[in-house]
């Protein structure tokens, strides 16, 4: 990839860095002012408008020992100097300059009439003062956004670095982020500028690579301008950062630039042409991944949490690498030129040439040849495209475009596997089998050959096995890695490390290895070390800085010293088990090592602080693991119909935001929360979440997920979450756990939304929230009193399913009572009429037993709550009942 590229790229990127230093009340020298604002400054009237253009200049000739020499170098790249691309947009007099102009206009979702207004710089507002507004309070697919007035948005978000932290995170309702005073607002930009400053200093591959060195800036001004407004003047509402302003217009710079190099059109009236179809808009999708992630088929459970940790992982990691190689094969900086990219999904700017197209045609066949050949057909990635105009990214018509988009890629999923390339038999699939090998077959998978380059390999040899197939092998070896060694590199496939790594590079092109620390300068000066990540945030909340963060590596419970507790070592060794097994289960205890299902099973059994005569401690409840499944509803909807003054930039950040929930906030708090922290993120992105803990934590955890969530989307009530739950043995199949928590949450779903499915039952959160906690709560205090036992659980129970019944044969939808009233009802049929009756018998004959007198009368007037419960909720009364019947079961010793 050539120089000019990454000139305009990068350019384009940081065109905007102004808006953080005059904020921030940067010093420039005097001298430099008169000599340079008519460069970067329109005038009118008698003085000089948007100064940040010129504060951009300033930052860049003070920095420049702390920026990559190239910057300065006259000779780097395209005729026009860096600083000149970088802070002529409001003044532009050369072709590229017009390129990070036009590229910033249509960022903004600017018509072509207004681009008069854009550059007279109308309504300057107290823009020190202004606060980011969440993107969330405004969205309303059926009427758009709210008036185009500050004071109906409520929500703001602090000045400060991007973190994990809900003090950070989460939008704030509060009068002081609404009526700062300017000392105050200044101070806020000054200490935030600051710390940026000396972290950019230590960013590494300054002087070995542009493109490495661009990624981590992208990271750093990610963590550090995601809750800058990147517009407060004139009449806007400032909900777009300043970092997804930067980066969307970085990636139209670049798409735009190319576009006119290879139809060699590169003048002012071309580039300024609004209705030319320039724009190629590559969106991905990673079709499979439940089967990906959860393949069946294996002869072995063994090291099963590693196995689908490196799975997941490896999801992220094709989607991911899938984009980058599209980026390099057109000539693309992966970067910026990536807007979105989340979930399996990406989606790219790119110019609209012929040549492109064949690129990316081509690149599909490549990527998809790999696929096909190692996962025969159950994963494949499809990519769709369109044509775009600048006139299609404006705020009336970017809406069609996405779209659009959107039906091209629900298109692409009829025909996700060409036939005419891959059709027909493997005819070489049985000459693949080594009949020397332990097991032929991988354990593993069940699908794949195993390799001879694997037997005997430590990531999968135990006891019963010493074969496995390259694939699993690497999803194991991922899945064990990333506990361990939060910094990966992706290197070129022929790149010279040694120590363990991928045996089957990604599309035979990617080589993954967390050991190369010692060599990294030396691979990034010959190219080979294409990207240098840290998946880490630390337990203080801390995001890496000296180099690229991705959040893509979710949470996983490992053991530590906060385990070694007596109450641990009670759940482990209860049960009746041999001294072998007993040995086993502590062999597999190590710190640091993943904690297998087994042991997550056993960490929902109750342990009660209190000994019987023997000594014995008491414990209750079952070994189980609960499965859930959740994801945002209608987000499709919401990202086309939601917002009415929409952009470009508006729904990278909308992206963004909604990722970060799930990709940093929720692997942070199970990381922290005491209770949820054996709760295993399988996978958690875009707006998707799939987890695996024990069964009685989970549910909790799913009664805080969607409080949370509604207090970080601002209490919108259009934006809301659906979620299925599922309890399983330890011991069941990985992909039962899947698919009976994916049918869970279809229930859900086809409940109108927001709403969850537990033990087979589907209401709304709001009454979800009621039994999960009031009617749970008020069950076991009555146990607790004795006025209930555990027979009158079962008899609750069992009247909840008449109560549901009834329901169904009363309040039915109008079919069903028009085949009652021409066909009649069975006898039988009837008998759930008889519940309130029933439950009256048992509530005077069963209630309080042991309790005298008014006592008794205290307890029975109590529990006849009940039957108002039984009637509003008919059979989900299951779901606060079979939890206080599974957490009060006595467990043999």
């Amino acid at each position: 990839m050539n120089d000019n590229i990454y000139k305009i790229a990068i350019a384009g990127f940081m065109h905007d860095i102004g808006k953080f230093a005059e904020r921030a009340n940067m010093p420039i020298n005097k001298e430099f002012e008169i000599g340079n604002a008519d460069l970067y400054q329109p005038h009118r009237n008698n003085r000089y408008t948007h100064r940040h253009a010129l504060y951009t200049a300033a930052f860049i000739d003070s920095f420049e020992k702390i920026l990559p020499k190239e910057f300065n170098r006259a000779n780097w790249g395209l005729e026009d100097s860096f600083i000149n691309l970088a802070s002529g947009h409001h003044v532009p007099e050369t072709p590229l300059q017009w390129i990070i102009a036009m590229a910033d206009r249509v960022s903004s979702g600017f018509e072509r009439d207004e681009f008069e207004d854009y550059n007279q710089e109308i309504g300057v507002r107290d823009y020190k003062k202004t606060r980011l507004i969440p993107i969330f309070e405004g969205i309303d697919p059926d009427r758009g956004e709210k008036a185009d007035s500050l004071d109906s948005y409520h929500f703001r978000y602090p000045l400060k670095e991007l973190s994990p932290s809900p003090e950070n995170l989460f939008p704030k309702n509060e009068d002081a982020l609404r009526s700062l005073d300017n000392e105050q607002a200044s101070r806020e930009y000054n200490e935030l500028f600051n710390k940026f400053i000396a972290e950019l200093e230590k960013l590494l591959h300054r002087y070995q690579s542009i493109p490495l060195w661009f990624e981590h800036l992208d990271s750093l001004f990610m963590i550090f301008a995601s809750y800058i407004p990147a517009a407060t003047v004139g009449k806007v509402i400032p909900n777009v950062s300043l970092y997804d302003h930067s980066k969307a217009t970085a990636a139209l710079a670049s798409a735009l630039y190319l576009y006119h190099f290879q139809t060699d059109s590169m003048k002012k009236e071309k580039i300024t042409d609004y209705e030319e179809k320039k724009f190629l808009i590559v969106s991905g999708d990673f079709y499979g991944i439940q089967s990906f992630i959860f393949s069946a088929g294996g002869s072995t459970n063994k090291a099963a949490a590693r196995l689908l940790r490196g799975r997941s992982f490896a999801i992220s990691l094709i989607s991911e690498l899938a984009a980058d190689l599209i980026c390099r094969e057109i000539g693309l900086p992966p970067t910026c030129s990536i807007i979105l990219n989340a979930a399996g999904k990406f989606t790219i700017m790119a110019p609209n040439t012929d040549k492109v197209r064949r690129q990316i045609e081509a690149v599909e066949k490549e990527i998809n040849d790999w696929l096909i050949k190692n996962f025969y057909g159950e994963s494949t990635i499809g990519l769709a495209w369109i044509e775009a105009s600048f006139s299609d990214f404006s705020s009336k018509r970017i809406e069609g475009l996405w779209d659009s988009l959107a039906k091209e890629l629900e298109k692409k999923k009829y025909s996700k596997i060409d036939l005419e390339r891959y059709g027909g038999a493997v005819r070489d699939y049985l000459d693949q089998f080594n009949n020397e090998l332990s097991s032929k077959l991988c354990p593993f998978c069940g699908k794949r050959p195993s390799d001879k380059q694997i037997e005997n390999d430590p990531l999968v040899r135990d006891d019963n096995n010493r074969s496995a197939c390259k694939i699993c092998r690497d999803h194991i070896y991922l899945g064990t890695k990333l506990v361990k060694s939060p910094k990966v590199a992706i290197v070129s496939h022929d790149a010279e490390i040694y120590g363990d790594k991928l045996s089957e590079p990604i599309f035979g092109k990617y080589q993954v290895s967390f050991d190369v620390e010692g060599k990294l300068n030396e691979l990034a000066k010959k190219g080979k070390l294409l990207k240098y990540w840290d998946l880490s945030i630390s337990k203080d909340g801390k995001i890496t800085k000296e180099i690229a963060a991705k959040f893509i590596n979710g949470y996983v419970p490992v053991w530590s010293e906060e385990d070694q507790t007596e109450e641990t070592l009670i759940r482990i060794l209860h049960g009746r088990k041999s001294e072998k097994t007993k040995n086993e289960l502590f062999d597999a205890i190590k710190e640091g090592a993943i904690k297998e299902f087994l042991y997550l099973a056993k960490m929902s059994i109750n342990v009660k602080v209190e000994y019987q005569e023997k000594g014995e401690t008491k414990t209750c409840g079952i070994e189980a693991l609960g499965v859930l499944k959740a994801d945002v509803d209608n987000l499709g909807l919401i990202f086309t119909c939601g917002l009415k003054n929409n952009s470009i930039s508006h729904l990278a950040t909308l992206s963004r935001q909604m990722n970060n929930y799930f990709a940093i906030y929720l692997p942070y708090l199970l990381s922290k929360e005491e209770k949820f922290r054996d709760i295993y993120t399988i996978f958690g992105g875009g707006d998707d979440l799939f987890l695996i803990g024990p069964w009685n934590r989970i549910i909790d955890f799913t009664q805080f997920l969607n409080q949370s969530f509604r207090q970080y989307v601002c209490q919108n009530k259009h934006i809301t979450i659906s979620a299925g739950l599922s309890i399983h043995k330890p011991s069941d199949p990985v992909p039962l756990l899947a698919e009976t928590a994916e049918d869970a949450l279809k229930k859900a779903k086809h409940n109108g939304r927001d709403s969850i499915t537990l033990f087979d039952e589907t209401v709304k959160w709001k009454s979800f929230e009621k039994l999960n906690s009031e009617v749970k709560e008020k069950i076991e205090s009555w146990l607790d009193k004795s006025y209930i036992n555990n027979a009158m659980l079962f008899r609750l129970n069992l009247l909840s399913e008449m109560a549901k019944q009834k329901k169904e044969l009363i309040d039915g939808d109008k079919k069903q009572a028009k085949e009652v009233a021409n066909i009649g009802v069975a006898l039988e049929d009837c008998e759930c009429l008889k519940w309130p009756a029933m439950f009256k018998y048992n509530l005077v004959r069963n209630i309080g037993k042991k309790l005298q007198d008014s006592a008794r009368n205290e307890a029975i007037a109590q529990v006849d709550e009940a039957a108002l419960w039984l009637d509003e909720y008919g059979g989900a009364m299951k779901i606060p009942l079979w939890q206080v019947i599974y957490n009060q079961r006595r467990l043999k010793q």
